[in-house]
């Protein structure tokens, strides 16, 4: 039985090959959409994720990291004075606006923070010294933003808001999940060149004391007057749902998703179909020689198996190609090996699914078959 279910499934290549196709592409698609989506998840909730923080100290009602508003200075202190505190820094967040070498101008976000700790910085260099950022007007420039400001390299000077600037060293590790290119500078480069701050903040972050109760050292955080506490994991998570939820993002890869999905179990349902109907008298005769329906159908099964397997690899192959070339750094997929096993399950899922309706069939014919004309 095995040896006729390959021979079978062999049997018409151009078949094999449009069946294969579908596979494929459903593969392709449920893996690019979602890698494309956990890329972008982990973009947006980078400085978060990787900054050593425990607490992060925001406006009241803050939507999410690009939105909250600045408040005083003094409230760092107030965090700083709390029991069961180690540590607090200054960060904030600003939108600054470049005039290029051509005259362009281009909108830039930039993250600001303490050069002298390094916390909420950036955490992968490529070239110069974090230390370059206590002069004035000095930044970094992620990799990832060089494709949206062409030419640029370390020692390139710019202006900001009619400010003078200059890149002082490159990082890695932030992909921007804005079509605006992103910077690193000191909290008082940006209050001075980015409008809207002053000597104000956005971000409070801090660290627990070794040995201090979380629990308590947050209630006693929130009684802060207009801030809103929460703990690194917390805040990342919230402005991974907003990003997700608010942007619609979310809704748009699941759809694409079940197209995918949808599109492979057509194929596979109806290449699968046909070559069964055209073998049915053969099967009859395998039933009036004997052969079960459990064992007929496993024949069908194990075709699905095979399509399933073969059209994953070939899949998968692809995806890898297409996340080795990044095209330029606008693009990022990331493929955990949790989401390439759970897309082999639902491709054996998708395939042995779509052999339902030949076995259904087969199980229906007459042995008799194979005596009519």
């Amino acid at each position: 039985m095995l040896r006729l279910a390959w021979r079978y499934l062999i049997d018409d290549r151009v078949r094999l090959s449009v069946t294969l196709v579908g596979v494929t592409f459903a593969v392709v698609l449920m893996l690019v959409q979602r890698g494309f989506y956990l890329a972008f998840l982990e973009s947006v909730s980078a400085v978060i994720d990787h900054c050593p923080a425990d607490v992060w100290i925001v406006s009241k009602n803050a939507l999410n990291n690009a939105t909250a508003r600045p408040f005083s200075e003094e409230e760092i202190y107030r965090v700083k004075g709390t029991p069961g505190i180690a540590w607090a820094e200054r960060m904030v967040f600003g939108i600054g606006n470049l005039k290029l070498k051509d005259g362009a101008n281009q909108w830039a976000q930039v993250i600001g923070f303490n050069p002298q700790s390094g916390v909420g910085g950036p955490w992968e260099i490529l070239q110069g010294k974090v230390a370059d950022l206590k002069k004035p007007g000095t930044y970094f420039i992620d990799e990832s933003s060089l494709a949206q400001i062409p030419g640029l390299k370390v020692g390139d000077a710019l202006e900001n808001m009619d400010q003078r600037m200059e890149v002082v060293g490159l990082s890695r590790g932030l992909r921007s999940y804005t079509t605006y290119p992103t910077l690193f500078a000191s909290v008082r480069t940006v209050q001075e060149q980015c409008p809207g701050l002053d000597e104000r903040l956005n971000y409070v972050v801090a660290k627990f004391a070794g040995g201090a109760d979380r629990e308590t050292t947050l209630r006693r955080l929130r009684r802060l007057r207009n801030c809103d506490v929460y703990t690194r994991e917390a805040f990342s998570d919230k402005v991974r749902a907003y990003w997700a939820g608010k942007t619609g993002i979310g809704v748009g890869i699941t759809v694409t998703i079940a197209i995918g999905f949808l599109v492979g179990l057509v194929v596979v349902a109806q290449t699968m179909y046909a070559a069964t109907m055209e073998r049915l008298r053969e099967y009859a005769t395998l039933k009036s020689l004997g052969a079960s329906n459990l064992s007929i159908s496993g024949m069908i099964w194990l075709q699905a198996l095979l399509v399933a397997l073969a059209g994953y690899a070939l899949g998968a192959a692809v995806t890898l190609v297409v996340k080795s070339g990044q095209f330029g750094h606008l693009m990022a997929l990331e493929l955990p090996p949790s989401m390439l096993a759970g897309t082999l399950v639902g491709t054996i899922v998708l395939c042995l699914g779509a052999s339902m309706l030949s076995v259904v069939r087969v199980m229906r014919v007459d042995p008799a078959l194979v005596f009519k004309a």
